[in-house]
């Protein structure tokens, strides 16, 4: 299925992030052309005070475990504040060399290929395509072995070489309503 994400990302991390924790925050940020919040030793009421300023944003929350990226937790602010959506358990792997992001925000569309996402989506915008999408998208993909794959492909069509392996989810109770 195809979705369109129709939100402003605001990203930020837990306190004290790791280099890698930081550098998937900053890619997150220019492929989605989001909003930063540098968390230094501000409260977790600060970060959402301050993500409240952009209108219709949503929140990411990018913590951590042992230095690297292990989950997402995404915040709808007008809906609740306190408690995250959802939140997506990840592994991440960074490409060695640094990469030009190049995307065009507006239009970025997530392809899911993995039925096992289905639910995540709901509340994103499904669209119908008559033509193959090579650009500006997130592939979502079951892989070989248990974790399911995200690959981001730019405005080229070029594969940014960030991946995004997804070892589960968990919808808040609230979400569903």
């Amino acid at each position: 299925m195809l979705f369109k994400i129709n939100s402003k990302l605001v990203i930020s991390t837990s306190r004290k992030p790791s280099q890698i924790t930081r550098r998937f925050a900053q890619f997150l940020k220019h492929y989605f052309n989001g909003v930063y919040i540098n968390r230094g030793k501000a409260s977790f009421s600060k970060v959402i005070n301050q993500a409240k300023q952009y209108e219709n944003s949503l929140l990411f929350i990018i913590t951590e475990t042992k230095g690297n990226p292990s989950s997402i937790n995404i915040y709808n602010l007008e809906k609740d504040d306190e408690n995250p959506q959802s939140s997506i358990y990840i592994n991440v792997s960074l490409p060695q060399e640094n990469n030009k992001i190049n995307t065009v925000s507006d239009n970025i569309i997530i392809i899911n290929k993995s039925s096992d996402l289905d639910e995540l989506f709901s509340e994103c915008e499904v669209i119908k395509s008559a033509e193959k999408i090579k650009e500006n998208c997130i592939i979502i993909r079951d892989n070989e072995k248990e974790f399911i794959s995200a690959s981001f492909i730019d405005k080229k069509g070029e594969d940014t070489k960030f991946k995004v392996y997804i070892k589960g989810f968990k919808l808040s109770d609230k979400s569903s309503e």
